[in-house]
């Protein structure tokens, strides 16, 4: 049988979605969605794609089935928050956010403590107007 009560509770959790909200694009009721989530009961393979469609991953990623021939990279739900948000930032910040994180670990590779007189964020080069300011 397969487990995957954790990861149905942290991807619906990540969709910010509620278990009324998954029972209901499914079909089934909120107590049946409940006992998945608990592993009382395992959604057939029907349901277990329905679930993958929902979440816009690979039934791999919702079973945890690796294959031996491509190893894959395991994000944490902390990653995959993180992922998340940075897919919904411009290109522009985006660029700005991995050059920085580059640099945050060549220096912890090469062991350098950042200090305020060698190590300074520069700010992206985005303003902000606001619509009031264009109404004048």
């Amino acid at each position: 049988m397969i487990h995957i009560e954790n990861k149905l509770q942290g991807f619906r959790e990540l969709h910010e979605m509620k278990q009324q909200d998954v029972a209901d694009t499914l079909g089934v009721s909120r107590s049946t969605y409940a006992n998945y989530e608990t592993g009382r009961r395992a959604p057939d393979i029907d349901l277990l794609m329905r679930l993958a469609d929902l979440y816009g991953i690979t039934l791999d990623e919702l079973t945890g089935h690796a294959s031996k021939q491509s190893p894959r990279i395991q994000l944490t739900n902390q990653a995959l928050r993180l992922l998340k948000s940075f897919n919904q930032l411009p290109a522009a910040v985006q660029e700005w956010y991995i050059a920085h994180m580059a640099l945050d670990a060549k220096m912890a590779q090469d062991s350098l403590k950042p200090t305020t007189s060698t190590y300074q964020y520069e700010q992206p080069l985005i303003s902000i107007v606001a619509d009031n300011d264009h109404k004048k």
